[in-house]
């Protein structure tokens, strides 16, 4: 061979290599994995990052708990050292994740690292699907978040990850930050999996809801009078709410006739007590919130079936004070309003509750 035809031939294979390596490794590997539809509808404008709190647990086995719990799930969880990103639940649906911005933002679980080598590979992986996402999107880096930024944007939560997960390996908040955005100025896409939909919708395979927005019933106990009869929605007059004036609650129900409601109480005696996911007056563990005090507070969530967009809304008055306190609209997070019904310390003796797509109607 001729000097020259070495020289084409060494100046052809470094042409190979550099177009090989300008070609980004398919390194992480999402996969499509929904175990839940959220607890409604977003509009999300922000990606924040988390981490799970709960060292060593995989990604997977977050799947599997939000598969049988999703009060906490998040859209995305990536394996522990970054391999692998399971989507749990659509971008669309609200997670409940950062507290009052949860409508605003799609959020990623890192599972929590508990060796160098891991948390290493799972820090590149991290960067470059967090620019993969943004980019997916047309979001830039501003639209960048992580839990603890959210706690001072909107308030409603006091989490700081992932700033003390990435502390304890040498890293920061802004070292993240500032890779993520060197990152997306190559342009590269680096993972194995398709590109987010800019105006996610949300799927046409649910079950339609009924026509006209879901109505919720629900009833006091109110000692010396016993359970009182259903309310369903709101009105005027004394139809129009449950409880009877100046005498304070002691047990709640509540329904509805399509999607899912959750309901808690605050007592006198015992403070928040559990969630409660049915309507039984006759179960007064499982089937209806409150512990035999006064009550003088309640929180409630509704879950939509997924084809439209639902929340409740309730108010309540006390027999301390004249009129009814300001509307909740669910536990306060998808608005900047109050996380409750009621004013604790005076026993709630009235309850109004409405579903509705906009605000409700509610009168008298």
């Amino acid at each position: 061979m001729t000097d020259t035809a070495k020289r084409a031939t060494a100046f052809a294979a470094a042409v190979a290599l550099a177009l090989t390596l300008c070609v980004p490794a398919l390194a992480y590997d999402q996969q499509e994995d929904i175990v839940s539809d959220g607890h409604g509808a977003n509009a999300a404008q922000y990606l924040v990052i988390h981490e799970t709190a709960n060292p060593g647990a995989s990604a997977y086995n977050h799947t599997l708990l939000y598969s049988r719990d999703d009060t906490y799930a998040v859209h995305y969880v990536m394996e522990l050292d970054g391999s692998v990103v399971y989507h749990t639940v659509p971008d669309w649906a609200l997670c409940w994740h950062v507290g009052n911005g949860n409508y605003a933002t799609v959020g990623i679980e890192l599972a929590h690292a508990t060796n160098s080598a891991d948390f290493n590979k799972q820090w590149t992986e991290a960067v470059k699907w967090a620019g993969d996402y943004l980019q997916s999107r047309g979001w830039g880096i501003d639209r960048l978040l992580s839990h603890n930024d959210c706690r001072y944007i909107w308030g409603g939560t006091d989490h700081t990850d992932p700033t003390g997960y990435f502390a304890s390996y040498g890293k920061s908040w802004a070292d993240f930050k500032a890779a993520v955005r060197e990152y997306m100025a190559t342009g590269q896409y680096s993972g194995n999996t398709t590109a987010g939909d800019p105006t996610p919708q949300q799927p046409a395979t649910k079950p339609a809801t009924p026509a006209g927005s879901p109505n919720v019933t629900y009833a006091a106990f109110v000692n010396g009078y016993g359970w009182l009869d259903d309310v369903t929605n709101s009105g005027t007059g004394s139809d129009g709410f449950a409880g009877i004036p100046f005498e304070p609650m002691r047990y709640i129900t509540m329904s509805v006739d399509a999607g899912s409601v959750r309901y808690r109480v605050h007592t006198q005696a015992s403070g928040w007590l559990d969630w409660v996911y049915e309507s039984d007056k006759s179960d007064y563990v499982y089937g209806a919130a409150g512990d035999g005090s006064v009550i003088d507070g309640l929180q409630a969530y509704y879950t939509s079936d997924g084809t439209s967009w639902y929340q409740i809304y309730y108010r309540a008055q006390d027999v301390d004070h004249v009129g009814y306190w300001d509307t909740v609209c669910d536990d306060g997070t998808t608005y900047g309003g109050d996380p409750y019904a009621g004013c604790l310390g005076s026993g709630m003796d009235r309850l109004q509750a409405e579903i509705s797509d906009d605000w409700p109607a509610m009168v008298g």
